[in-house]
Protein backbone atom coordinates (compact mmCIF):
# COMPACT_ATOMS: atom_id res chain seq x y z
CA UNK A 1 0.00 0.00 0.00
CA UNK A 2 1.21 3.49 -0.76
CA UNK A 3 2.49 5.44 2.20
CA UNK A 4 1.49 8.92 1.01
CA UNK A 5 -0.51 10.73 -1.63
CA UNK A 6 2.69 11.54 -3.53
CA UNK A 7 3.31 7.80 -3.90
CA UNK A 8 0.04 7.63 -5.82
CA UNK A 9 1.02 9.95 -8.63
CA UNK A 10 2.88 9.29 -11.83
CA UNK A 11 4.68 5.98 -12.03
CA UNK A 12 3.95 5.27 -8.37
CA UNK A 13 0.25 4.86 -9.07
CA UNK A 14 0.73 2.94 -12.30
CA UNK A 15 3.25 0.52 -10.79
CA UNK A 16 0.91 -0.03 -7.85
CA UNK A 17 -2.01 -0.90 -10.15
CA UNK A 18 0.07 -2.62 -12.85
CA UNK A 19 3.15 -4.22 -11.24
CA UNK A 20 6.36 -4.10 -13.31
CA UNK A 21 6.52 -7.90 -13.57
CA UNK A 22 3.07 -8.01 -15.15
CA UNK A 23 3.95 -5.23 -17.60
CA UNK A 24 7.18 -7.03 -18.57
CA UNK A 25 5.32 -10.32 -19.17
CA UNK A 26 2.70 -8.64 -21.35
CA UNK A 27 5.34 -6.78 -23.39
CA UNK A 28 7.27 -10.04 -23.88
CA UNK A 29 4.11 -11.95 -24.82
CA UNK A 30 3.48 -9.45 -27.62
CA UNK A 31 7.10 -9.43 -28.77
CA UNK A 32 7.70 -5.87 -27.59
CA UNK A 33 10.41 -6.40 -24.98
CA UNK A 34 13.57 -4.48 -25.85
CA UNK A 35 16.63 -6.33 -27.11
CA UNK A 36 19.09 -3.80 -25.71
CA UNK A 37 19.06 -1.02 -23.13
CA UNK A 38 17.39 2.11 -24.48
CA UNK A 39 16.29 5.55 -23.35
CA UNK A 40 12.67 4.32 -23.56
CA UNK A 41 12.50 0.75 -22.26
CA UNK A 42 9.35 -1.24 -23.09
CA UNK A 43 8.08 -1.05 -19.51
CA UNK A 44 8.30 2.75 -19.45
CA UNK A 45 6.55 2.98 -22.83
CA UNK A 46 3.65 0.89 -21.50
CA UNK A 47 3.34 3.17 -18.47
CA UNK A 48 3.61 6.18 -20.79
CA UNK A 49 0.72 4.95 -22.95
CA UNK A 50 -1.35 4.38 -19.81
CA UNK A 51 -0.43 7.90 -18.70
CA UNK A 52 -1.58 9.29 -22.04
CA UNK A 53 -4.99 7.73 -21.38
CA UNK A 54 -5.11 9.18 -17.86
CA UNK A 55 -3.95 12.66 -18.86
CA UNK A 56 -5.41 12.75 -22.38
CA UNK A 57 -5.51 16.52 -22.86
CA UNK A 58 -1.86 16.92 -21.80
CA UNK A 59 0.99 17.05 -24.33
CA UNK A 60 3.27 14.01 -24.64
CA UNK A 61 6.25 15.66 -22.96
CA UNK A 62 4.16 16.80 -19.99
CA UNK A 63 2.77 13.29 -19.50
CA UNK A 64 6.29 11.82 -19.46
CA UNK A 65 7.55 14.53 -17.12
CA UNK A 66 4.67 13.83 -14.75
CA UNK A 67 5.33 10.10 -14.83
CA UNK A 68 9.00 10.41 -13.93
CA UNK A 69 8.76 13.39 -11.54
CA UNK A 70 8.76 11.16 -8.46
CA UNK A 71 11.79 9.22 -9.68
CA UNK A 72 13.73 12.42 -10.25
CA UNK A 73 12.87 13.60 -6.74
CA UNK A 74 14.26 10.35 -5.33
CA UNK A 75 17.41 10.67 -7.48
CA UNK A 76 16.61 7.40 -9.25
CA UNK A 77 17.03 8.69 -12.80
CA UNK A 78 20.74 9.39 -12.86
CA UNK A 79 21.56 11.14 -16.15
CA UNK A 80 18.33 9.97 -17.84
CA UNK A 81 16.40 12.73 -19.60
CA UNK A 82 12.97 12.97 -21.16
CA UNK A 83 13.34 12.06 -24.84
CA UNK A 84 12.22 14.26 -27.71
CA UNK A 85 8.51 14.36 -28.57
CA UNK A 86 9.21 12.52 -31.85
CA UNK A 87 10.81 9.64 -29.90
CA UNK A 88 7.78 9.43 -27.63
CA UNK A 89 5.48 9.42 -30.65
CA UNK A 90 7.42 6.57 -32.32
CA UNK A 91 7.56 4.58 -29.09
CA UNK A 92 3.80 4.92 -28.61
CA UNK A 93 3.21 3.37 -32.02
Amino acid sequence: MASSASDLSGLGLLTWVYPPGLVDRVAAAYGRAEQRRRLLPARLVVYFVLGLALFSPAPYLEVMRHLVAGLRGLALLGDWHVPAKSSLFRARQ
